[in-house]
């Protein structure tokens, strides 16, 4: 039985389990997925014991939120060039037999952007901006790499500028700060990144009307929808919800996890209707 889980702090709002099981479920493969509360403090000593030779269990592989995206690029072996490259990982998969344990650490966020992107008319002069500088603001950048000419990056600070310019090999990068946020309706397409928390500075910033070919895609998915997400659509722009980022990527993580393959489209909408049925009963 496959055994695999999403690890992270917060993790209670997580739709991962709910997504993987019943991945499991549609393709016939006995297996639990599960969520469990890991702090960057805690997981050093849960993944060595979690990926020893005599582990109590066999997992499979985790899924990562934050905290733990950005750490286990540096502290842990078997990572992928590009999820090296912009310093985000939000997969790990375990190889075990009797002999060792091989490991291999990448980034589906990155897939699962490409995923969305890939169905946008998206051009060299496209007109693109990310909020956000952290792992999933990196992983959107990579996605977006070489698509465009340029991407104006809106962040709160500077400190993690050098790792937003490693994201993106081809494409030039613009700071802003977020003071300058007034500016994004001037873009064709958004990616907010920020948390819900601080998603008022965002709110404040969208204008009471927009194009509706402008496109807002907030990978927030809790609470659904999210306030941003409200107001572009009220305003009559385009919005990508959380929700389809969240399960682009899942896709690859249940492929990968299961080591099946499946048809990618029918899967998304299998579980885009189960995750909206548990978001709207909760």
């Amino acid at each position: 039985m496959i055994r695999a889980a999403v690890l992270g702090s917060p993790i209670s709002h997580s739709l991962s389990p709910i997504l993987h099981n019943r991945a499991y479920e549609i393709l016939g493969i006995p297996g639990r997925y599960e969520a469990i509360e890991i702090s960057e403090v805690e997981f050093p000593q849960f993944f060595a014991e979690a990926t020893a030779l005599d582990a109590s269990v066999d997992w499979r592989g985790f899924s990562l939120t934050m905290p733990l995206k950005e750490i286990v690029t540096d502290s842990l072996t078997g990572v992928d060039p590009l999820a090296k490259r912009i310093s985000s990982a939000n997969t790990i998969l375990i190889d075990r037999n009797s002999q060792e344990v091989n490991l291999k650490i990448l980034s589906t966020d990155v897939l699962g952007f490409r995923a969305i992107f890939d169905r946008l008319a998206i051009n060299q002069d496209s007109s693109i901006a990310i909020i956000g500088g952290g792992g999933t603001a990196r992983a959107a950048l990579a996605a977006l790499d070489g698509l465009v000419n340029a991407i104006s990056v809106y962040q709160r600070s500077e400190k993690r500028n050098n790792l937003v310019k490693n994201a993106a090999a081809l494409s030039a990068i613009k700071f802003h700060g977020l003071s300058k946020l007034d500016d994004i309706a001037n873009h064709s397409l958004i990616v907010s990144t920020i948390p819900s928390t601080a998603s008022e500075v965002v709110v404040a910033a969208i204008p009471t009307k927009l194009r509706g070919n402008q496109v807002f895609l907030d990978v927030v998915y809790s609470p659904f929808p999210s306030a941003p997400a409200i107001a572009w659509q009220k305003a009559g722009g385009a919005v990508i919800d959380g929700v389809e980022l969240l399960i682009r990527q899942a896709l690859e993580q249940i492929r990968l996890m299961t080591r099946t393959n499946f048809e990618s489209d029918q899967m998304y909408e299998e579980l885009r209707t189960h995750a909206l049925a548990v978001i709207n009963n909760r």
